[in-house]
């Protein structure tokens, strides 16, 4: 159960949203962490510790399938603008380890996965430029990378996590390596200018850097207006666009599954685009473009209101989670044309709306952006909060009926009625055009709320505006006419719900007949300055003529010099206040609010006194809290019949006291903002705070487990267990034991016919086993020969793969800016025997024909053009080669051993010098060499200092080896999985 309800936005919040593969949103507003389920739209969880403003949070990532995954572990990270650190496991709310760098804060952070380990490291990268790698589980530094460049945000590639990037000052790009687990970069970043030439300045243009998810060593850079995508290997600019909008840039997020990218404006303006390769016939001359297929209607914002950070749904990514300066999240989701049914989120991921055909094409459908649901907040900045009166409720049939409501005055006007146990914003009314200043309950159905304008002018004067509202259908009635006055300062509405006493600035105080809406009485202009008021909720009678009841209530007075007093009121007649003698106004403090309730009338004052007394015993009594010694600001019986507690609300803090002991029970503390006003729902208190969120207080300790009933489904691990074994059953009524509640229960029950493979995929993916959904995805490919995604593309057949590499090869040779991107590039085509695509780029590029260069070009054009099938020029060739590999001229050693077709002796020279990445892609180009290659790799892989059996088993079964994978599984203890991949992909060998 979510215990606070937050408002706008700290500045710092910038980009402080993540999404994991439970569906689960973490939010940082102002110094609470919220965890909401985008399938419920509701926020479960919220999380306190920081005493700062959270500016970073990032989602655990799931373990590989080698071990079985733990649902209902959830660990998230978040960082805040003081420096703390803090890893959280979201279902129990506690936090596992906390962390801190003297002196600096974490500016970018991110989780570092290393092959098979434990998910427990954090990447982080500081302020005072040192890289930190930390075991999230003990709390310790394992290394420290210090960088003599400034650094602001940085990347890791998802397909090779030792390699990092980073942006710098300027449009300057930092790229690393050689990062690794045990051991820091050892070598010095090198540094890329994008746009040379933009004016030199200390900090970062660069608006964000992120790894294309899709394909490996491509990046995105994101400016204000603009978008690179960036090979890292040869640091060639392969795609670049200007992007025409009244609004800047804020997000890129890059698809996995294809290549895309939805792009995020700061006005909420979000659009898809899909890559497509542009090949001329004519010429060797390519060029790689990102057409824009759909875009949402973008919400009106007001000025101050912005988009603060954006998300992308790792499972379907077809779903964008915007996150606005005002606290709320909009969440935007594709629909196409081409299905007719309107399923929810999760169900359809993003290869539903763009095909990939066998020509590596993208093929996008007709879709469109829709309001998928909104994660509701307080908006703006609040005021004042009241408690809704259960006692008087009436069971009807409004869906207001019964609920536990809070009203919430907030300084646009607005007034928000707060479902406290779900935390949930069930009605707003806009009563005001002025910030709310007063506010009470008339009734359990009726508000009454005061406001005026602050004049900017020196008059004292101003008009009041006082309303009684219907929550139920929103319609308002003014009480009193609008008139140049003194402002009001409270209101307080009698225990029978019949009389209204206005308090004034600087004006008489006036009891209105709220039955009638009519002025009973305005005070004597001697009337003193009123501190605070309070009617009884025992001293008075009723008596009943011609069918109407009469009341006679009493009021107390308390005003600026601690004289006290009383009222009464029955029916039209006011009696003249008298006062009262009592010892308060002897007193050292300054009295500042006080509340009745039966016999007990309770006082606070500006030193944190607090004093009780007991109208029956005619007897007072007076202690200084030892919590807090802060003014008491107000205080509040609560409404149970018979029951005494009190609540104190000081600046910092609320503490409950037994006003029969004058013992304090509990204290509530808000570190990190100021406490404007509280109530009590219960003995439980209610209170909103300074940075615009309200909270509601049930126990001492804020970071409490979620019940078993708020755990949203895909957390749940018998939910979990349930779906998973149903694969195993082979009837079609497998999913009717579920409840129908769950979304995509009722979708499998509609597709009941859909094969057991992909009914199986589907399941594992949405349950947000991503690593087993692609191991049986691979597996399956080889079977029904499927086309696998794009992030799979080292498990694609050899066809395939190697059409890839030739598409890409000639977008590379097409933006060649220098000899190096020219050597790169003419690397690639040697190894793809395109002979001819290296002789053009060697002698038709401009870059190629500078200085000594060209003469070493031409010389390379004409041994390419050169007939080398001889046995005698074979043999020489494969000497040089040899030789040259061995002097380090790698490079040009493996080139010539591929132009005499050597590609198995190439590849083997490559593993004998580490570069098993370069050997794998060169090997798959060609069928008798792949499979070799990776078996060895396979073994190199399953080696002990190694040991990185997920990708191991991948690649078998890539290659059709679904026993062996299965015997690997089984060592690692997960015969459920290996039975699974027999029963349902059986034994096919490739090649």
């Amino acid at each position: 159960m979510p215990l606070t309800l937050t408002g706008a936005l700290h500045p710092s919040n910038k980009d402080a949203i993540a999404w994991n593969t439970k569906g689960l949103l973490a939010i940082g507003c102002n110094s609470t962490l919220l965890i909401a389920d985008v399938t419920r739209l509701s926020i479960f969880q919220t999380l306190y510790q920081h005493q700062a403003a959270i500016n970073l949070v990032c989602w655990c990532p799931e373990a590989t399938f080698i071990k079985p995954q733990d649902d209902s572990n959830l660990k998230c990270a978040s960082s805040d603008i003081a420096g703390q650190m803090v890893v959280w496991n979201i279902l129990s709310g506690k936090s596992l380890t906390t962390m801190k760098n003297a002196s600096t804060i974490a500016i970018d952070m991110k989780w570092f996965i290393w092959q098979d380990t434990n998910r427990d490291f954090l990447l982080v990268l500081h302020s005072n430029h040192n890289v930190i790698l930390w075991n999230s589980d003990t709390g310790e530094k394992i290394w420290t990378y210090p960088s003599t460049f400034p650094m602001f945000k940085f990347s890791i590639d998802p397909f090779d996590s030792s390699c990092l990037a980073f942006s710098s000052s300027g449009s300057n790009i930092l790229l690393l390596n050689d990062a690794a687990l045990h051991r820091p970069p050892s070598s010095t970043p090198e540094l890329v200018n994008l746009r040379p030439h933009d004016k030199i300045m200390k900090d970062s243009s660069v608006v964000q850097i992120q790894h294309h998810e899709a394909y490996a060593n491509l990046l995105f850079v994101l400016f204000q207006n603009e978008v690179f995508m960036f090979e890292v290997t040869s640091k060639q600019i392969i795609y670049s666009t200007q992007i025409d909008s009244n609004t800047s840039l804020c997000r890129i997020l890059p698809c996995a599954e294809r290549d895309a990218y939805f792009l995020v404006n700061l006005n909420a303006f979000v659009s898809l685009r899909v890559a497509k390769i542009i090949s001329s016939d004519d010429r060797l001359n390519s060029k790689l473009t990102y057409a824009r297929i759909c875009y949402n209607e973008a919400p009106r914002l007001s000025a101050k209101n912005r988009v603060m950070g954006a998300t992308l749904c790792p499972i379907s990514q077809s779903s964008v989670a915007l996150l606005l300066s005002s606290g709320k999240v909009l969440i935007y989701e594709l629909r196409s044309d081409i299905y007719s049914d309107i399923l929810s989120y999760r169900i359809r991921s993003i290869k539903d709306f763009v095909g990939f055909s066998s020509e590596l094409e993208n093929i996008p459908s007709k879709a469109k952006f829709t309001l998928y649901g909104v994660i509701s907040s307080l908006n703006s900045t609040v005021t004042t909060v009241r408690m809704r009166p259960m006692d008087k409720i009436e069971e009807t049939e409004d869906r207001l009926s019964g609920l536990h409501l809070a009203a919430i005055g907030t300084n646009t006007g607005v007034i928000h009625l707060v479902d406290v146990f779900k935390g949930k914003v069930e009605k707003s009314l806009q009563i005001h055009s002025f910030p709310v200043k007063c506010l009470e309950w008339g009734g359990p159905n009726m508000l009454i709320s005061t406001a005026y304008s602050t004049s900017l002018s020196a008059q004292s004067t101003i008009r009041n505006d006082v309303f009684a509202t219907d929550i139920r259908t929103g319609r308002k009635k003014r009480i009193r006419p609008e008139a140049d006055e003194s402002p009001i300062e409270l209101i307080r509405v009698s225990f029978y719900l019949c009389y209204l006493a206005i308090s004034f600035r600087n004006e008489p105080l006036e009891i209105w007949d709220l039955k009638s809406m009519r002025l009973l009485r305005r005070m004597s202009r001697k009337c003193p300055i009123i501190v605070d008021m309070a009617w009884s909720g025992k001293h008075h009678n009723m008596k009943t003529v011609s069918e109407t009841n009469i009341y006679r209530e009493n009021l107390v007075v308390l005003d600026n010099e601690n004289h006290l007093y009383h009222v009464v009121v029955k029916g039209l007649h006011v009696r003249d206040g008298k006062e009262v003698n009592t010892q308060w106004k002897s007193s050292a403090g300054i009295m500042r609010c006080m509340v009745w309730k039966d016999d007990f009338l309770a006082f606070g004052d500006t030193i944190g006194r607090i004093g009780v007394w007991d109208l029956s015993k005619k007897s007072s009594r007076q202690v200084t809290s030892s919590f807090n010694h802060e003014p008491v600001l107000r205080c509040v019986f609560s409404r149970l019949s018979g029951d005494t507690t009190l609540a104190v609300q000081h600046a910092s803090s609320i503490v409950i006291w037994d006003a029969q002991s004058l013992q304090p029970i509990q204290r509530f503390n808000s570190p990190s903002a100021t406490i404007l006003d509280m109530d009590l729902c219960g003995v439980s208190p209610i209170y909103i705070t300074s940075n615009g969120s309200f909270h509601h207080a049930i126990d001492t300790n804020p970071n409490n487990g979620v019940l078993e009933e708020d755990i949203p489904d895909l957390c749940n691990t018998n939910f979990n267990i349930a779906l998973l074994n149903s694969i195993k059953e082979k009837n079609n009524d497998k999913f009717s034991t579920f409840s129908d509640n769950n979304p995509y229960i009722r979708f499998m029950n509609e597709n009941k016919d859909m094969d057991p493979i992909t009914q199986t995929i589907q399941i594992y993916k949405y349950l947000g086993h991503t690593s087993t959904s692609n191991l049986l995805e691979i597996a399956n490919a080889i079977k029904s020969s499927k086309q696998i995604p794009p992030n799979l593309l080292d498990f694609w057949p050899t066809a395939m793969y190697k059409k890839r590499l030739e598409e890409f090869t000639k977008l590379l040779i097409s933006t060649c800016k220098t000899s190096e991107q020219i050597e790169f590039s003419v690397e690639k085509a040697v190894i793809l025997g395109k002979h001819e695509w290296a002789t053009y780029v060697l002698l038709n590029n401009e870059q190629a024909n500078l200085g000594n260069q060209y003469r070493l070009n031409a010389f390379k054009a004409c041994l390419l053009s050169a007939n080398l099938t001889n046995e005698e020029s074979q043999c020489l060739i494969k000497l040089t080669a040899t030789n040259m590999i061995a002097a380090n001229y790698i490079s040009d050693g493996i080139q010539l051993l591929f132009l005499i077709e050597q590609c198995m002796d190439a590849c083997k020279y490559l593993i004998s010098n580490g570069m098993w990445k370069q050997a794998i892609s060169y090997a798959k180009l060609n069928e008798n060499t792949s499979k070799e290659i990776l078996g060895k790799w396979v073994d190199y892989l399953m080696n002990d200092q190694i040991s990185y059996k997920s990708l191991a088993i991948l690649v078998l079964a890539s290659l059709g080896e679904v026993d062996r994978c299965a015997q690997m599984l089984k060592m690692s203890n997960r015969n459920d999985l290996a039975e699974l991949l027999v029963n349902i992909v059986p034994e096919t060998k490739s090649g």
